[in-house]
């Protein structure tokens, strides 16, 4: 069993198995609550499941501000009500669930994002128990058993340093592992990235803040004070690094560096903007981004006297300089067990268990299954014969080691303008995956076939 540390709010603070794909580690540390919600109204009764998560939602909103990105609500896997909140780009989402029977659960992975946002999400949960009468339950507690007030002063500093020791004894193993990791050659190892994609750089570690050589790697392995560097949110405050940090997690993993495509790319590119702006006042000696900041400012057409003092700004900085951003360089995507490498320009999301993506001319959809019988894991020829035989006798075909693959080149016109499709599927041994590449550009048809065939399992 994970050990469980006190925290904030009456929760635990615990180590918890996580899967993190190519990450230097596969412990988080994430804070874990649970709590009763109290009775209400003139004739007392519990509020139903639906009606906690849209308190839940309406007071987060209000209370956090700015600091919520944007909010979910659905169901969970138990068939429990349930609220996710997007509260910064290098963190999962902060989740709620609630049941009928009033248990109020929170869970929030906080390790990819330091202290300080663990200390924040503490607080806002205790004010939110407050608010909405939820009694989190103390450290240890059963949680069949109803939820009693906190220790007196468990809000104070202890802690915040207990907290701290768990995260900088976690980030301390994780260095180690990157340490020895490369000692064997390995790359591409990733730190707190979102866990859906993969990014191309240059260094030994991938983090939220940007990458980091085999020096710092080093240095950080022995030193907290360098190590801290690579999270986002080490101090309590919100104050002018932690702005400048949270902007430059957008920067570096979620904009495209093109003229915003949607509604959702403009808000990433005016979040970013807007956290510089509220920075530079607070501190202007940190080191900000100036060349990438002019960037933006033109992206969104922005011409005023604030985007004249930044130019004269970046004009300063040397042409060597290496530009923040990984999506100037193609990403790989991760969907269901396979890899897919996109040009980082390429918009994307997940719908109804598929990955679809694209630029200008150019659309990518992904899907995949596992695949069995009762006999066991199903032959990749079996799953191709079974999908596969509509494209005829002319397909193309694709072999490396254990992957197999079949597609067709074809043109749809369906819609009066002429435009190419590729229909492929890939397979191996118990896993099976299908992609569909519409193009506009005839020359594009080998660049979608070498898509097709640089799809492969992870």
């Amino acid at each position: 069993m994970p050990p469980v540390l006190p925290c904030p709010s009456g929760g635990a603070l615990g180590i918890v198995e996580i899967p993190r794909g190519h990450e230097a580690s596969r412990v988080d540390i994430s804070l874990r609550l649970v709590g009763q919600a109290g009775k209400r109204g003139i004739i007392p009764r519990l509020p139903t499941a639906d009606r906690l998560v849209g308190d839940i939602e309406r007071w987060v909103r209000t209370d956090l501000g700015e600091t919520v990105r944007g909010t979910r609500c659905g169901m969970n896997p138990g068939g429990d009500a349930e609220l996710l909140v997007d509260l910064h780009p290098a963190a999962p989402p902060l989740t709620f669930s609630a049941d009928d029977a009033g248990r109020v659960t929170a869970h929030a992975v906080t390790a990819s994002v330091g202290p300080g946002y663990h200390g924040f999400v503490s607080r806002a949960a205790e004010r939110l128990g407050h608010e909405l009468s939820i009694v989190w339950q103390e450290p240890g507690q059963d949680e069949s058993a109803p939820g009693l007030p906190a220790e007196a002063g468990q809000f104070g500093a202890r802690t915040r340093q207990v907290a701290t020791r768990a995260h900088l004894a976690w980030l301390g193993s994780l260095l180690r592992q990157a340490q020895e990791a490369r000692r064997h050659g390995q790359a591409g190892i990733h730190f707190g990235t979102p866990p859906d994609v993969r990014f191309t750089f240059e260094g030994a570690l991938a983090t939220a803040l940007g990458p980091r050589d085999d020096a710092w790697l080093e240095a950080a392995a022995t030193d907290a004070r360098i190590a801290v560097e690579a999270w986002p949110w080490w101090a309590d405050a919100m104050d002018a690094r932690y702005s400048l940090n949270r902007a430059l997690c957008l920067m570096w993993t979620e904009v495209r560096w093109r003229a915003p495509a949607n509604d959702q790319e403009r808000a990433v590119v005016d979040e970013a903007l807007a956290l510089l702006l509220h920075a530079f006042p607070l501190d202007p000696t940190l080191p900000f981004p100036w060349p990438e900041w002019q960037e933006l400012l033109e992206l969104r057409g922005m011409h005023d006297p604030r985007t004249r003092f930044v130019g004269a700004r970046a004009a300063g900085v040397g042409e060597a300089t290496p530009r923040v951003g990984y999506r100037r360089r193609p990403v790989t995507v991760l969907h269901e067990g396979w890899a897919l490498e996109v040009p980082g320009a390429f918009t994307g999301g997940r719908h109804d268990d598929e990955w679809s993506g694209g630029e200008a001319g150019r659309n990518v959809t992904l899907a995949a299954v596992p695949t069995g019988t009762e006999r066991g894991p199903m032959p990749p020829e079996t799953f191709l014969a079974r999908v596969a035989g509509s494209l005829g006798d002319g397909a193309l075909t694709h072999r490396q080691g254990d992957l197999v693959g079949r597609a067709r080149l074809s043109v749809d016109a369906s819609s009066g303008v002429s435009v190419g499709v590729l229909e492929g599927y890939s397979a191996v041994l118990g896993r099976g995956a299908a992609i569909r590449i519409e193009f506009e550009d005839p020359e594009d048809w080998s660049w979608a076939v070498e898509r097709w065939r640089a799809l492969r399992p992870l």
